[in-house]
């Protein structure tokens, strides 16, 4: 017996030793593996795949070896930022099964992967295998996550969409989508805050554009699908135990009213007030900021204003917030991408706006810097 405890002590010794230095990977590493970190809403019910749709949704890992292979299925139209090393060095997408090959050309012991979902959920659902790592490769633990937290919720211009087109008359492609230099990325950047993007283009609170009626079916606004753990998966349901915001902001209205018939306005009023309810019964008393524009302006701009002071004077909840934008703030030429949503230009400029009332009211310092530049990018094709 004192022989077979030693054996048994020995191994828990070699064990503890590899855990705090790293795990040497097996070939193939597993999507729920300990060492990556993802940030967004996942599906994790499954444990050979991890399912998400919404823009923005971050994996990261940190790994050692000559290579890393990425097993991933994005559908056709889905594309991702790949950074190595803090720079973009690819725009990829996986339109079937397959495993992307990433070898690294600087001579460091251990490396970082993020891969970024650039696209909303309608270009595709995302599956994730896992990692495959050469025989001597190894996982290795991630950073301290960001302690700051914010979800932004919105349509398209919060989902990036168009952010790379050319001039406004070039059409939306799904090359031409970027929520990475969106507003809501560029100013979680700036903040050094985790986000998580709940946005859909063409969504609004009671009504999505284009559509005949006043009142789009509840289930396919924002408000029917806010509690999702993947946006086009009605029969997901987020767990809001597992993250929580410091603050949230939100931007929607612009499909509401951008084309007619429009939503009366207790019918959108009341909408707003139903998306309210339900943050605060999920977060509790964190900040809201409600945005208006920069593609939106009157009645929308009043509504929204009205709602605010309605919820600070009528309903005593002094942690609503009013964000407008200036009709003017963007150029209609140079700050304008594909079907004149906000290119990058145009984002930095809607960045801008929301940095000094969110810094306000959250006492957060930020990096300007972080606004007016970014990793040098390239191009989709």
């Amino acid at each position: 017996m004192r022989k077979g405890k030693q054996i048994i002590s020995i191994f828990a010794l070699l064990t503890c030793l590899l855990l705090s230095q790293g795990i040497r990977a097996e070939k193939d590493i597993p999507p729920n593996h300990p060492y990556i970190r993802y940030v967004g809403r996942v599906d994790v019910s499954n444990n050979d795949t991890v399912r998400y749709d919404w823009p923005g949704v971050t994996l990261t890992c940190n790994f050692s070896g000559r290579s890393i292979g990425i097993k991933l299925n994005g559908g056709a139209a889905t594309h991702f930022n790949l950074f190595l090393d803090g720079e973009l060095i690819d725009v990829i997408k996986a339109p079937q099964d397959t495993t992307i090959t990433v070898k690294p050309t600087q001579r460091k012991k251990i490396h970082e992967l993020k891969l970024i979902k650039r696209t909303e959920a309608d270009m595709g659902m995302v599956q994730f295998m896992g990692f495959v790592l050469e025989e001597k490769g190894m996982l290795h633990p991630t950073s301290s996550p960001l302690t700051r937290r914010i979800e932004f919720i919105g349509n398209s211009i919060t989902c990036g969409y168009g952010t790379e087109g050319k001039d406004r008359n070039e059409k939306f492609r799904p090359e031409t989508e970027n929520n990475y230099k969106s507003y809501a990325a560029i100013l979680s950047r700036a903040f050094s805050a985790e986000a998580h993007f709940i946005a859909h283009s063409g969504i609004g609170l009671v009504r999505n554009y284009g559509d005949e009626k006043t009142v789009t079916e509840k289930e396919k606004t924002m408000l029917g699908r806010f509690g999702r753990t993947l946006d086009n998966g009605p029969e997901t349901s987020w767990d809001f135990s597992r993250w929580k915001p410091d603050c949230v902001i939100i931007n929607l209205g612009t499909n509401d009213f951008s084309t007619t018939p429009h939503p009366d306005k207790f019918t959108f009023l009341k909408g707003y007030k139903e998306l309210l309810d339900n943050i605060r019964r999920q977060y509790g008393k964190v900040p809201v900021f409600c945005v208006v524009g920069s593609m939106i302006d009157e009645p929308c701009f009043s509504y929204v204003k009205e709602f605010t002071r309605y919820c600070r004077l009528g309903q005593k909840d002094d942690q609503v917030f009013f964000v407008g934008m200036p009709d003017n703030l963007l150029n209609h030429h140079d700050d304008l991408g594909s079907d004149w949503h906000p290119s990058y230009k145009g984002q930095q400029k809607i960045a801008k706006q929301m940095l000094t009332p969110v810094a306000s009211v959250m006492n957060w310092d930020y990096q300007e810097i972080r606004v007016d530049s970014i990793s040098k990018i390239k191009k989709s094709d």
